[in-house]
């Protein structure tokens, strides 16, 4: 867990300008708080924030391997590569000889030893930079399911990167823009593969490279789901996925024997924490951890279906507590605002989180999540929808729509004259027809079985990756490592491609996966529905939004002024009604308008619509 970033210019000598590189890496101090450390050369810096975290042996720093006395590659590293001990021991086989034994060196000499194919041998999740001296060329990747964030900005003559946007950002060559297409990014959360919100800025797409030389900049998969038959019986499915499943857990574990379990009492965080109670060292209990869930909390109560999980399973139980009042610190609202680099409508659903995370993080370094198990599995509630599956549109818009939304989630306190030019009807569809092209089928695959691969495909490359990163960056702005067994690739491109008849084996939503708990958790557990994060509705965090916005209101100078519907605004702030008609939705508007001001300001972007 850290913060990498870099420049790469073939034209001038940057490291006469490292300061600059300087400037990102602190921009980065959420992501490793405990220093920091840069490597330069004539046509390349690279730097690293460190955490003193799991694998962190070289003090958070770029690490050089040389030859011969000579520096050969550099590499800013992040992340957690499951398979470090077995890969340590096939490149010693090999002839490597280890100088610093810490798992970024194990990646770099993997690149040495088998070149830009040596990414197909790690297995867990990882964002890198390696500069390779031999031949003065960058390269960049990001594990299969992209978990680890990592962003480019193209040069003329070369390339800056970092964990993070901000961290691109702050070099002075970097412009914060934001036009038409990333403003309708940021108000329809549709997150395209390898596309950043901020005009020019790239991602490494999941389970791609990306080399940068003096020709240019080149973009390469390593990794995609791709279809396969399914030739397993009903029996086989299951123990392939009780197999795949248990080797995810202990993936998970890998390096850290003793991770802490973020347990909501739902089947998907339960099953973790059950796979993982019996691979805990010398027969220590089992940690896990809750987000305590106050009366003024809309969710369904965890807590008595946690309690059961931890009786059942013998763990040592922590229930971290959540203070309202926290909710309208202005300074863990920027702290989360800045963890995501967006704005987003979800306010305290983002923040408590963070808090979780934060108080879970005190107490250890490493966690595991049940995240990722309802795109995985098919965990998706509107699949008997027969509206949502034959919509040409995403499903979680579709559903949006349904509930009023009609831009989206928290457009409504916009400009309708602004909406209107965005255009986002159209601009949706263009990036669902461009999604549904992506998907490859089998021969023979029609109907429903066609159909659900087609929405399959799409929560695992548009609906995963926000959710993983939604997160990781919380999480890692907290000080913990999460980690997701869900998401280990192997069991992903099993259930991938296993039929949809079997994943709803049972008639029920996940049905495999609740198999497969069956033998492990109490009846209660399995038989649960999926129950959203805790949203908070105490008083004074609604009266604080309304106050916030009237602030907002009566700046002349507030940077989302132009963007608003003044009138409807100035609606919300005088009739507190508005903000409590019926869920956290209710907020949305108003959480939005915040965030985006927030944005605008503290990222001091220029809107070019």
């Amino acid at each position: 867990m850290s913060g990498i970033a870099g420049w790469i210019d073939f034209e001038r000598d940057v490291a006469r300008e490292r300061h600059a590189v300087l400037a990102m890496t602190a921009s980065l101090a959420g992501r490793g708080p405990h220093g920091e450390g840069m490597w330069a050369c004539p046509r390349a810096v690279l730097g690293q924030r460190g955490t003193g975290a799991v694998h962190e042996t070289d003090g958070g720093k770029p690490l050089v391997v040389a030859e011969q006395g000579r520096p050969v590659a550099v590499i800013s590293y992040d992340g957690s590569v499951s398979n470090v001990a077995r890969l340590r021991r096939q490149l010693t086989d090999s002839g490597e000889r280890f100088s610093f034994g810490s798992e970024a060196e194990v990646v770099l000499r993997t690149y040495l030893r088998w070149g830009t194919a040596g990414v197909r041998r790690l297995d867990g999740m990882f964002a890198f930079a390696i500069w390779d001296l031999r031949v003065s060329r960058l390269v960049l990747a990001r594990d299969r399911l992209g978990v680890k964030p990592l962003s480019y900005l193209p040069l003329e003559a070369g390339v800056l990167f970092g964990s993070q946007a901000r961290a691109v950002l702050a070099h002075p060559l970097a412009e914060a823009r934001v036009d038409a297409d990333g403003l309708r990014a940021v108000l329809t959360a549709i997150k395209v593969p390898g596309h950043g919100v901020f005009r020019g800025l790239r991602e490494v797409p999941p389970g791609h490279l990306v080399q940068v030389g003096v020709s240019g900049i080149h973009t390469e998969a390593y990794w995609r789901l791709r279809p396969q038959p399914h030739t397993e019986s009903l029996p086989e499915t299951l123990e392939t996925v009780r197999r795949l499943l248990g080797g995810a857990v202990a993936s998970a574990m890998a390096g850290e024997p003793a991770p802490g379990i973020l347990l909501s009492g739902g089947l998907d965080s339960s099953a973790v924490a059950a796979l993982a109670a019996g691979r805990t060292p010398g027969g220590e209990p089992l940690r896990t951890f809750s987000v305590g869930i106050g009366v003024n909390a809309d969710s369904v109560p965890d807590s008595p279906y946690v309690a059961q999980v931890v009786h059942h399973l013998g763990a040592s139980h922590l229930e971290a507590p959540l203070d309202p009042e926290v909710l309208a610190d202005p300074v863990v609202r920027t702290a989360v605002l800045t963890a995501k680099d967006l704005p987003t409508p979800y306010g305290d659903k983002n923040i408590t989180p963070y808090l979780f995370y934060r108080s879970v993080g005190e107490q250890v370094k490493v966690a595991l999540s049940g995240e990722g198990a309802d795109p995985v599995f098919g965990g998706f509630d509107w699949a008997g929808d027969r509206e949502v599956l034959a919509a040409e549109m995403f499903p979680w818009l579709t559903r949006a729509r349904r509930f009023g939304a009609a831009h989206g989630l928290g457009a409504g306190l916009l400009d309708p004259a602004l909406l209107d030019w965005l255009a986002l009807d159209a601009y949706c569809a263009d990036q669902y027809h461009d999604a549904i092209a992506e998907v490859e089928h089998l021969p023979a695959s029609t109907g429903l079985e066609r159909r659900m691969r087609e929405l399959g495909h799409l929560h695992l490359t548009r609906w995963l990756d926000p959710l993983l990163l939604h997160s990781e960056r919380l999480g890692t702005a907290a000080g913990l490592e999460i980690r997701f067994p869900f998401c280990d690739h192997r069991l992903v491109e099993y259930l991938y491609n296993t039929p949809w008849a079997m994943k709803t084996y049972g008639g029920r939503e996940k049905g495999l996966l609740r198999a497969v708990a069956g033998e492990l958790l109490p009846p209660a557990i399995l038989a649960r529905s999926s129950a959203p994060f805790p949203a908070t509705y105490d008083d004074g965090y609604t009266a604080h939004l309304r106050d916030a916005l009237a602030g907002v209101l009566a700046d002349p100078h507030a940077p989302v002024a132009a963007l608003l519907d003044t009138k409807a605004a100035r609606a919300f702030v005088e009739d507190p009604r508005l903000t409590d008609r019926g869920g956290w939705p209710d907020r949305a508007d108003v959480e939005m308008a915040l965030q985006l001001n927030t944005w605008l300001d503290r990222y001091g972007i220029r809107l070019t619509l």
